[in-house]
């Protein structure tokens, strides 16, 4: 074997540069993880322009694994529905204040003996006010109905466009299972990509925590085929994809991917998020705003808006789990009566399951009454869930857990 010089073995730990990127985005590979195409509902219509057109400009080139495309349909229709339950809470808070404002103007104009044509002034101003945020929040660059017809979704249509013979074939059966079972022991042994989806391991998906490994399995697979750099365009910051500096800045792709990669086709893999793909736009001809890296900003680090349970909507799920008669209402009781938890030994014996069965899926029940509650405007969307599986340590769930507002707002109570 012949001496080797300083990367020799350890390519994953250069640093990219701006050159690296743009010769990469010029003539590799560029793919497009879910979380990119679902954020496209919830950035403007200028950022949605500007990522379609970078993508547009990379269309010879483009690839979606289809992994990806299985989860855009999975979770679309929760994203606009949350979406759209965020802009009807907005006006329904506005109507209520304008309503408070002109009422509080009125009681204030009668005990001064306000003159009414200087009173029909302030509530014109109160509804000229109040009627111009109405219009802003409004101002939905995407409208869509998570009901509606795809035909009338004007992002999908341009998708389908730009998506037309990018999106890889579905694995085999067998092929699928072997994925799976490899993400499993990625997630097991905390390799990446995907351990840090553990709490997926006993979810209802098919492929369990799997879905990011069978992502990066697809995209080694097309890599090695066309034998070219690979640029991946992910929303997801979290430490199975990337290598962070101590204070937790982002330097590149986690080593292990990068080696992994170049192993398997030969070539290097990088990993950009959706604002670097727009400050990087000028390598493939296209033009981009500021205002655009702003907005895929604010989105990334926007908190996910958190919706208390209200009695009457946690109730209501108890009641339809009961009706329909899952174990799962017990659980939560139990849990609710025990502070907010219950022990993974304690499920196993209220739903007179075996030990040596696995737990996967068991929360189900209760997403799904929950998602179907909503649709039904009894539940609010962006609601905690009401039964969660908890990982202390390990890939099992040590207990399962209750929202604590649902054990103040419940506790007190006799069994529903």
């Amino acid at each position: 074997m012949g001496r080797g010089g300083l990367y020799s073995g350890f390519e994953a730990y250069r640093v990219l540069t701006a050159e690296d990127i743009k010769r990469a985005l010029q003539h590799g590979l560029v793919a497009l993880d879910t979380n990119v195409l679902l954020n496209l509902y919830r950035y403007n219509e200028k950022t949605v322009d500007d990522l379609l057109r970078v993508a547009e400009a990379a269309a010879e080139r483009l690839f979606v694994p289809h992994q990806v495309v299985r989860e855009f349909w999975r979770n679309r229709q929760s994203v606009i529905a949350s979406l759209g339950s965020a802009s009807k809470d907005a006006q329904a808070a506005l109507a209520k204040n304008s309503t408070s404002t002109k009422d509080a103007i009125a009681r204030w104009a009668k005990s001064v003996a306000l003159p009414s044509e200087e009173r029909a002034n302030l509530t014109k101003d109160v509804d000229d006010f109040y009627d111009g945020l109405r219009e802003r929040v409004g101002e939905e660059p995407i409208r869509v109905s998570a009901h509606a017809p795809t035909s009338e979704d004007r992002l999908l249509a341009r998708l389908e466009q730009l998506l037309e013979d990018t999106v890889g074939p579905a694995l085999s059966e067998e092929e699928w299972k072997k994925a799976v079972e490899e993400g499993e022991r990625r997630v097991e042994n905390s390799i990446p990509p995907g351990y840090m989806d553990v709490e997926k391991l006993e979810s209802d998906l098919p492929e369990g925590a799997s879905g990011d490994y069978l992502v990066w399995h697809q995209l080694l697979l097309e890599g090695g085929e066309r034998g070219v750099d690979l640029v991946l365009v992910t929303a997801d910051t979290k430490e199975d994809w990337w290598n962070r500096a101590d204070r937790g800045s982002i330097i590149g792709a986690r080593h292990e991917l990068v080696d992994e990669y170049l192993q398997a086709t030969g070539c290097r893999f990088f990993l950009l998020e959706p604002a670097d793909l727009i400050k990087h736009s000028s390598a493939l001809g296209v033009g981009t705003s500021l205002e655009s890296v702003q907005d895929i900003e604010r989105v990334r680090d926007e908190a996910p808006e958190h919706v208390p349970w209200s009695a009457d909507a946690a109730r209501a799920v108890l009641k339809e789990l009961d009706s329909q008669g899952h174990t799962q209402a017990d659980v939560i009781r139990e849990a609710i009566a025990n502070g907010g938890r219950i022990s993974r030994a304690r499920v196993y014996e209220l739903d007179n399951r075996d030990e040596s069965q696995m737990l996967r899926g068991f929360t189900r029940p209760v997403k799904r009454v929950t998602a179907e509650l909503q649709a039904k405007g009894d539940v609010p969307y962006g609601v905690a869930a009401l039964l969660d599986a908890v990982y202390e340590t390990g890939v099992k769930s040590s207990h399962f857990a209750v929202p604590h507002e649902v054990v103040e707002l419940l506790g007190e109570e006799r069994p529903i």
